[in-house]
Formats: C-alpha cells, sequence, structure tokens
C-alpha cells in the first residue's frame, strides 16, 4: 500500500491520521500495562490520540462524511 498514489490531500491525511492513532494507541497500551494513570507519558498519549481524532473528524467532514454515518445500524 505504500506506492499507492492518492491525488486528494484530504485522503491522505486521513489516511496518515489512521496510522498515527493506531501507533499511539501501541504505545497507550504500553503504558496502562504499568498501572500508572498518573504517568506523565500516559497522559501524553492519550492527549496526542485525541487530537489525532479531532483532526480525523474535521478531514472526515470535509468529504461529507460525519461520525454518525460510520455507526453501523
Amino acid at each position: 500500500m505504500e506506492n499507492v498514489k492518492i491525488k486528494d490531500e484530504r485522503i491522505a491525511r486521513i489516511s496518515d491520521l489512521l496510522e498515527q492513532i493506531q501507533s499511539v494507541d501501541e504505545m497507550i497500551s504500553l503504558h496502562e500495562d504499568k498501572g500508572d494513570q498518573e504517568d506523565l507519558m500516559l497522559i501524553q498519549y492519550k492527549y496526542r490520540r485525541e487530537q489525532f481524532l479531532g483532526e480525523l473528524k474535521e478531514k472526515l467532514q470535509e468529504l461529507n462524511i460525519n461520525p454518525s454515518d460510520l455507526i453501523a445500524a
């Protein structure tokens, strides 16, 4: 999938955001295993995740996709 050309930059950014969220989720899981909810790194990764999700929501809305559209009926 690395060699796929994407013409719409919004779609490329959405793909990048999904990869970033996946990476941050792995780090969150790693730090949660330590059991310290006050861990500064854990707090920062959760904050980054929220930032990525906010930008993802904006990019999806630019493509006329609302989060509620993604909920299975």
